[in-house]
Formats: structure tokens, sequence, C-alpha cells
């Protein structure tokens, strides 16, 4: 990209002459009519806005941990295999929103226990036939999250409680609302993870 300054000459009837920036614009956006100027601008708006907010998109999560195992949570309510789909809901939440790897025991630098505390439905709406039409279902878990080198425990928490709701005219169901109160409740637990480093 160049920018030329250009003399512009004299004007008639004696007029001095002015300087006049002219931006050429040769490699900012091909084949759009934006000027250099206007590339420079956006840009240093954009820049302006993401460093001015203080906004970070770095993991909030200690540097010298880099690794976690996550076995399977236990489950002391009575419905069996909930356990599973919540513990694959948090390992997918922990690659997703932060820099550890989710490697096998003997590989990890900590280890995420967790168990299923509670799993209700509260009915909402029933038609006259006694029907559920609106019901939501709550999920209640604890974790502890230790340091497997030296022992310690570096978050605890035991009343981490996410819901959702379904709706059955919607064609959602008691499984669909457990699955999304799953992904709520392990977005919750990696905000715990931050939140008490």
């Amino acid at each position: 990209m160049s920018i030329r300054l250009a003399f512009t000459p004299p004007l008639q009837g004696g007029k001095t002459g002015r300087w006049k920036n002219i931006f050429q614009k040769t490699a900012c956006i091909p084949g759009n009519s934006f000027t250099y100027f206007a590339c420079l601008a956006a840009l240093l708006l954009f820049l302006t806005a993401v460093v001015g907010c203080g906004y970070s998109s770095k993991s909030l999560l200690r540097s010298n941990v880099r690794s976690i195992y996550v076995p399977i949570f236990d489950n002391n309510t009575f419905r069996r295999g909930y356990e599973f789909d919540l513990t694959r809901a948090v390992r997918d939440q922990i690659l997703l929103r932060t820099r550890l790897h989710v490697v096998d025991k003997d590989e990890a630098d900590s280890i995420l226990f967790g168990k299923i505390t509670s799993f209700t439905e509260n009915v909402f709406i029933e038609n006259s036939r006694d029907n559920i039409i609106d019901s939501q279902t709550s999920v209640g878990i604890a974790i502890r999250w230790v340091d497997r080198r030296t022992g310690r425990t570096l978050v605890e928490r035991n009343d981490i409680r996410k819901s959702a709701e379904f709706i059955v005219p919607r064609n959602e169901t008691l499984t669909s609302s457990g699955n999304e109160a799953f992904v709520n409740v392990a977005r919750g637990i990696v905000d715990a993870m931050e939140e008490d480093w």
C-alpha cells in the first residue's frame, strides 16, 4: 500500500496553491471502493474496541495446570445413565472454553471429580387430561478439582444448580431438556473453575 502526497498548482486568479492528500488504494481490499484511509480507520476502530474494553479471550485458569482428567461423574439420583451425558458435556465445555487438554489420568496435571446430587422435574402447565404441556428439569452438581501432583484442592463447589425448560407441543422431551440442563451445568462448572481460581 502507498500514500501519495501531491501539490495542487496555483489556481487561476492568483489564488495560492494548496496541499492535498491523495490516498491511493493499491492493496487494501481488492475490488472494493474503500480507500486506504477507510481501511486504516476501520482497523484502528476495531483495535480500540478490542483493546480498550479490557476483554480477553484467554482462559482465567492458572498457567501451571495444563491438562485435566475428567472421570465419569458419580450419580446419587435414581435416574441412571445421566452421569455419562453430563460427563461428556463437561469435557466438551472444558475443551471449548479453556486451554486445558482433556487427557488420561496418568498424563493429567489435575482431576475433576463430580457428582450429580439431584435431578428434579417441575411441571408448570398441564392440560385438562393431566398431560404435561410445560415443564422444567433441574440438575444439582457437586465438584472437586484437585491438582494431581500436589493433592491440593483447587476448586470445590457443592451447590452448582442449573435448569432447562421443555415444552411438549414443540416436541421437546425430558431427555432433550435434560441434555440442555447438562450443557448449562457444564458451563457452570467451567465458570466455577475460573471464578474460584
